[in-house]
């Protein structure tokens, strides 16, 4: 049975959910050819005339929800789809953090996207999550994970995804004199046993869920800057939205340019990640300031 809403409905819902509308910004409406990562049990409810394949990194995924392929994020997800049609869009809710090569997964979709296609994703805000006490993720991991070829996570990734993971629900840290420090966690002892078996066991639950990249909003564009500057990232932003207060994630629209020099495409890339930032920083500077009123 077709439970996909009408492009009418889709309009209506859209308008008053600000995520439904990030999600899908800049995606050619109202027919278009796209991708959305780890739907779990719930898909985003896209109208009837987007035709959406669905993937995730395992065969079940998070929930019973549809999956048309599988891909761990390295190798060619063109082969893993095995079409040749462009895409227009793709869409990841808190997807890519999980991902264990992400840069891998930012080259396979940037390659299937048409010029002017559209990655919209959100991730978690490590400052108000359970992962507030993890380092934020840094180039040399990205080009690590990469380099290796990860098709699951790593030992690191394991390790520290347990080791250092507080028991708090999203959006508890914006609760007043809540001191994360002081939050049980899993001693290293036991952290490593975890990440040794994990390791040694074939791929399972434990794969699915744990969270391999860590961001604050701001760490995440000065890991793109850097990988912009290094040649090894091609997607420009194109829209960026810090964390909501009482919120826990940011959302990013990283776009396909349609640029083939190398310096266009890098002038076109900082330009723009100079300007979300200062955006970013603003809006920082002055809920600092509300702050101490």
């Amino acid at each position: 049975m077709n439970t996909r809403p009408s492009f009418d409905d889709f309009l209506a819902v859209r308008r008053t959910d600000a995520r439904l509308a990030r999600l899908t910004h800049d995606v050619a409406l109202p027919k278009s050819y796209g991708l959305e990562f780890g739907p779990g049990g719930s898909p985003l409810p896209l109208p009837d005339g987007l035709s959406v394949r669905y993937l995730d990194l395992h065969p079940g995924g998070e929930g019973d929800g549809p999956i048309d392929h599988v891909w761990s994020g390295s190798g060619s997800l063109a082969a893993v789809l095995a079409e040749d049609r462009p895409r227009d869009f793709a869409i990841a809710r808190l997807f890519a953090h999980k991902v264990p090569n992400l840069l891998g997964w930012f080259r396979g979709i940037f390659e299937v996207l048409r010029p002017g296609g559209v990655l919209n994703l959100t991730l978690p805000d490590k400052r108000v999550t359970e992962d507030v006490l993890r380092a934020p993720s840094t180039i040399g991991e990205l080009l690590e994970a990469d380099h290796l070829g990860l098709e699951r996570p790593s030992f690191r990734q394991r390790f520290e995804h347990r080791h250092l993971t507080i028991p708090l629900g999203s959006g508890t840290l914006w609760q007043a004199g809540l001191d994360p420090a002081e939050q049980p966690r899993a001693r290293a002892a036991d952290a490593l046993a975890f990440a040794r078996a994990a390791t040694a066991a074939g791929p399972g639950t434990e794969d699915a869920v744990c969270r391999c990249w860590v961001f604050t909003p701001l760490s995440f564009l000065d890991v793109l800057e850097e990988l912009s500057r290094a040649g090894e990232f091609a997607f420009v932003i194109s829209q960026f939205a810090a964390t909501e207060p009482g919120g826990s994630e940011f959302f990013v629209c990283l776009r396909r340019d349609d640029a083939t020099d190398p310096a266009r495409l890098l002038h076109r890339q900082t330009v723009a990640i100079d300007h979300v930032r200062a955006i970013a920083l603003e809006r920082r500077r002055r809920a600092a300031l509300l702050a101490g009123d």
